[in-house]
């Protein structure tokens, strides 16, 4: 997901927590204690681990699974032109890079469900 997009979702996201909390721009309260007083995640932060949560259940997944199978399958297509397709996998890579690990680190990562489930956690196992 790009930087725009990213940041359109974090401005909904903080309209909506000002609503509910019932104060408005004018008050000029920081996002941070908005969500700090309301106890609430990012929703993009969520969003990332539920990612990555799918991305190592596919992994350890059987290869005879039809959701692996379609995951791993390589449709051929004529490439358009233009810049080339956002893919879910690449997402997950860019998210897996921005916590400091490379693609084959984080598939071996993965096999292990309770490292992967820290790894994705950030450091804390929620149960």
């Amino acid at each position: 997901m790009g930087m725009r997009q990213k940041s359109r979702i974090k401005a909904v996201e903080m309209k909506y927590l000002r609503r509910v909390k019932g104060v408005t721009r004018l008050n000029k309260i920081r996002n941070e204690s908005i969500c700090q007083d309301l106890e609430i995640e990012p929703l993009q932060d969520f969003v990332e681990r539920r990612q990555l949560s799918w991305w190592g259940h596919l992994n350890r997944m059987n290869n005879e699974r039809p959701a692996k199978q379609i995951w791993e399958a390589k449709i051929q297509k004529r490439k358009k032109r233009g810049r080339p397709e956002q893919t879910w996998n690449n997402t997950i890579t860019e998210i897996i890079k921005e916590r400091g690990r490379t693609w084959r680190e984080a598939r071996d990562m993965a096999v292990d469900k309770r490292a992967w489930t820290k790894f994705v956690h950030g450091g804390e196992i929620q149960q």
